[in-house]
């Protein structure tokens, strides 16, 4: 039955994150953004701490951002914040990213009566406590946050089980959306040699890769000393490191006592990553937990063959010898043997990454990922209120 007033209006989601610094996750939301758009929504951003590198391309896309600048530590007062901004916008779902997103956005949505709530966790918190104490605090943060929602998402099928066994959020509330990335942009690596030469790699030497924060989480360590065992390639490879973290020091100190360290080359953050696949022959990730990670799904779409390690959800991303290699978590032999494999063997290697270049297209596409969640908003979302309800009053500038 259509509502007096017209017909429905454009549905308006407002996606909540902590910041929009550099990130899978927070590329995820940009996409989201711009998909909405694409779709028929209204989208907008909440970021409750601050609004982090990646804002400019939210407002560059027309969207609302709104910032609560929620100081370091818990701070109640940001909740009526968000719920400030709520009552501005007035969107028909709230979605959250990332527990610590949910635990202030979720109450300001449930107080100012928005519609629907959805939530996704975009990697495995529970995987990498080891204390008991730990992994008790974050069953504790998802079942709370888990109150709030209609929908609590999760990227992998790894971190669905986590939630469903580890903490109260029923199963019935629980769904896997798998993240998708624009898969165009990727298949085009810029010209190699001009960015071969601005790293000050040799035209004729193999380079293994990686890109992804410097951080203790993603093991790049790992990743330098496998590297530095490979010894039967000549000429000898080059290791190519795209993103900056914290680490970075450490790394750099790495690859000296290594004696690589002509042979280990650190980008730095780069908006344009795939420039710089388009610069490898092997891609690798060796992190002790991940979720869905994005940078395998961009080194797919390079048409790039990847060794990972077999934590999280990744083994079930890649089938083992026909979409990539997996190796044991921490195995350095293992990785070493894995990459060196992949150096040696051009023709498997080809066929690996044009696999992955398929499997991409056809399943993580970032079009299929905004419908996946676009359809579970439409679900609790029967019918939609008229343009007679009035206006939201978002901004399209950054509000602080």
């Amino acid at each position: 039955m259509p509502f007096r007033g017209g017909p429905p209006r454009r549905l308006r989601v407002a996606h909540v994150v902590l910041s929009l610094d550099v990130g899978g996750l927070e590329r995820i939301v940009v996409n989201l953004v711009r998909m909405g758009g694409v779709l028929g929504q209204e989208p907008s951003v909440i970021c409750v701490e601050k609004p982090g590198m990646l804002a400019s391309q939210v407002d560059a896309l027309g969207a609302p951002i709104l910032c609560a600048e929620k100081p370091p530590g818990l701070n109640y007062g940001s909740v009526g914040r968000i719920r400030e901004f709520l009552h501005r916008l007035k969107p028909d779902v709230v979605h959250t990213h990332q527990v610590g997103a949910l635990l202030y956005a979720g109450p300001a949505a449930r107080r100012e009566k928005v519609p629907v709530v959805v939530h996704t966790e975009h990697g495995n918190r529970m995987a990498r406590q080891r204390s008991l104490i730990r992994r008790a605090r974050v069953g504790l943060l998802w079942a709370i946050g888990g109150f709030y929602v209609d929908r609590f998402f999760c990227v992998s099928e790894d971190i669905a089980d986590s939630v469903r066994t580890s903490c109260i959020v029923p199963g019935r509330k629980v769904a896997v959306v798998p993240n998708g990335i624009d898969t165009s942009i990727f298949s085009w690596g810029g010209d190699p040699e001009v960015s071969r030469r601005e790293l000050k790699i040799p035209p004729d030497v193999a380079v293994i890769g990686t890109v992804g924060r410097l951080d203790e989480v993603k093991s790049q360590d790992l990743l330098i000393r496998g590297f530095s065992r490979i010894t039967d390639h000549a000429p000898a490879p080059h290791l190519l490191l795209v993103g900056d973290g914290t680490e970075r020091p450490r790394l750099q100190h790495l690859a000296d006592q290594l004696k690589i360290s002509d042979r280990v080359h650190f980008a730095g953050y780069q908006s344009q990553p795939e420039r710089f696949l388009g610069v490898m022959n092997v891609f690798a990730l060796t992190s002790r937990s991940e979720g869905m990670p994005l940078s395998i799904l961009e080194a797919w779409a390079a048409g790039l063959p990847v060794v990972a390690s077999n934590v999280g959800g990744i083994p079930k991303l890649i089938v083992d010898g026909q979409t990539g290699l997996l190796f044991e978590s921490g195995e350095e032999t293992a990785l070493a043997d894995a990459l060196s494999r992949l150096l040696t063997n051009t023709l498997e290697a080809a066929r690996i990454g044009e696999a992955g270049r398929q499997h991409v297209r056809s399943r993580f596409d970032v079009e299929v990922m905004a419908r996946n969640y676009g359809a579970h908003y439409e679900a609790f979302l029967p019918t939609r209120p008229a343009d007679v309800e009035g206006e939201a009053q978002g901004v399209r500038a950054i509000d602080v």
